[in-house]
């Protein structure tokens, strides 16, 4: 038996999994692009300010709403991770997160583009339930190497978010860089729900319980 994340709960072993460097980038990849939505607008807000015709200030409530999404992510949709299976919840939210980001691409005014950052911001959370899933998967041997890597493409999908939106959006404009975005993330969604082993076993508690 092992301890999930989550307020002591309890999750017995998965089954052995052969754990391919393939995989592992997978896992970093989609990390890295999962955690980036957060950071995209960040060098786009007064495109995106001229656009909808506000100010500066009012747009930059674009990035708050993101970390708002991603802090009640954190605390509500996390725990899923521990009731039901990863394979099908991770490519959920990123779906989801997809279908957002395309939204906030045809956005016609700022208060839609806040909203949907909610939405984005809260699906971003995908990130943090790979993690302890590529703790699981890797032999004892490797973890804190498998770990290490994940974590290394996540800091890059952080690092890098605010050049290729700024580059991109410097060629194009502010809702191509969310329209590349949605395809990323849908491309990440199809390939982690074909790619992410069944798991057999999770814990009993009550989603309730695991809120505590």
């Amino acid at each position: 038996m092992s301890w999930s994340g989550h307020r002591g709960a309890m999750r017995t072993s998965m089954p052995a999994q052969r754990l391919t460097t393939r995989r592992v980038l997978l896992l970093a990849t989609s990390c890295g692009v999962a955690v980036a939505n957060l950071y995209y607008p960040q060098p786009l807000l007064r495109m995106i300010a001229a656009s909808l015709h506000t100010g500066p200030a009012i747009a930059g409530l674009v990035i708050t709403a993101a970390q708002i999404g991603y802090a009640v992510g954190l605390a509500l949709l996390v725990p899923l991770g521990d009731i039901l299976a990863r394979r099908w919840v991770v490519p959920g939210l990123l779906a989801a997160t997809a279908l957002a980001l395309g939204a906030s691409a045809v956005a016609t005014s700022i208060g839609t583009l806040i909203a949907l950052a909610l939405l984005v911001g809260a699906g971003s959370v995908a990130a943090q339930i790979l993690i302890p899933l590529a703790a699981e998967l890797a032999e004892d041997s490797n973890r804190g190497r498998v770990v290490g890597t994940v974590m290394t493409g996540l800091l890059l999908g952080i690092m890098l978010a605010w050049t290729v939106s700024g580059a991109v959006a410097g060629l194009t404009s502010w809702r191509v860089m969310y329209l590349i975005a949605a395809v990323l993330v849908a491309v990440v969604a199809l390939t982690l729900a074909r790619s992410l082993p069944p798991e057999t076993a999770r814990t009993r508690l009550p989603y309730r319980e695991l809120l505590r």
